[in-house]
């Protein structure tokens, strides 16, 4: 009798205990996403500033857009300094470092239209377009965060004012672009397309700039980083094209590599020492034919990211 006593005892004390721990972890989570991540919302703004479409849920994962889009339309997501973000099905993710917002703000306009001067033109002709939409942000993983990976990538780059500051990094600038087509912007050689062979509007965007002897090319970490590799796929639509023959690469610690530069279609690899930097700039780039164009179709970084 004493032993059932006992075992029932022991029973209703485990019961009580299972209780308490649950009600204690209820209350530790509440307010709190699920799964304890940092929470994620997404909206949509018209051109007046205006909220128009978003979706109501604050966990990582795929959200909802329910709109047209119209011109002046932005996307505007918030979540942690460091996510990842897909804006559209037809986009790859961009892993985004907000340098000047602990709470993780991004916004990015809408790409809209098909012709050149347009900036959709330098998207797949699917983005963005119907009245219903998939947003998807997370958080990064272990390996984006400390992993070796190219670095440069950013398929959500926009468009800033010469050497303006890039709200979302990795941001990329350049002293000219030709003929201010969104189709030869600096921001095509961190897309993540590197389909070559051809000059113009999606898939062969490129960095295109005009036939000038002081052009320079720029990418903007946004914080230090360790890298010891870059890669460059240089436009080959020739003839129209050339191709630039030597460059110089100059780094945010003051150190500078000289490569050297062929007509190949594929990526070119230049190695180097590891270096802590937090951007570099191409420059000094010696054209093989000063009359003809030449361009980058991609350009790579590859490192570590810095906790």
């Amino acid at each position: 009798m004493r032993d059932l006593k006992s075992s029932t005892t022991m029973a209703l004390l485990s019961l009580l205990a299972i209780s308490f721990c649950e009600t204690f972890a209820a209350r530790g989570l509440a307010g709190k996403p699920h799964g304890g991540t940092a929470p994620f919302h997404v909206a949509v703004l018209d051109a007046k500033g205006t909220s128009v479409a978003g979706d109501s849920g604050h966990a990582a994962g795929a959200h909802s857009i329910n709109r047209e889009y119209k011109p002046g339309d932005r996307i505007e997501v918030t979540g942690s300094q460091r996510m990842a973000v897909r804006l559209d099905e037809k986009m790859p993710e961009c892993l985004l470092y907000l340098a000047d917002s602990a709470q993780g703000k991004f916004s990015y306009e809408v790409p809209y239209g098909r012709a050149e001067q347009q900036t959709g033109s330098a998207y797949a002709p699917e983005s963005f377009t119907g009245g219903s939409h998939t947003v998807t942000v997370r958080p990064l993983n272990e390996q984006e965060k400390t992993g070796y990976r190219n670095l440069a990538a950013n398929p959500c780059d926009v468009l800033k004012p010469e050497e303006g500051p890039g709200q979302a990094y990795p941001h990329s600038s350049t002293n000219s672009y030709s003929r201010n087509l969104y189709d030869f912007a600096a921001r095509n050689a961190i897309d993540g397309v590197s389909q070559n062979g051809h000059h113009g509007v999606w898939p062969y965007q490129s960095w295109g700039p005009g036939l000038r002897l002081d052009l320079w090319w720029k990418l903007d970490f946004g914080r230090p980083v360790d890298l010891d590799k870059i890669r460059l796929m240089v436009r080959a639509d020739f003839p129209h094209d050339s191709y630039w023959k030597s460059a110089v690469v100059e780094f945010s610690d003051g150190s500078l590599v000289s490569i050297q530069i062929t007509n190949s279609d594929e990526f070119q690899e230049f190695s180097f020492p590891k270096r802590q930097v937090s951007w570099f700039r191409i420059h000094d780039l010696v054209p093989e034919d000063p009359a003809r164009w030449c361009a980058f179709i991609e350009v790579e970084a590859w490192g570590h990211d810095l906790p």
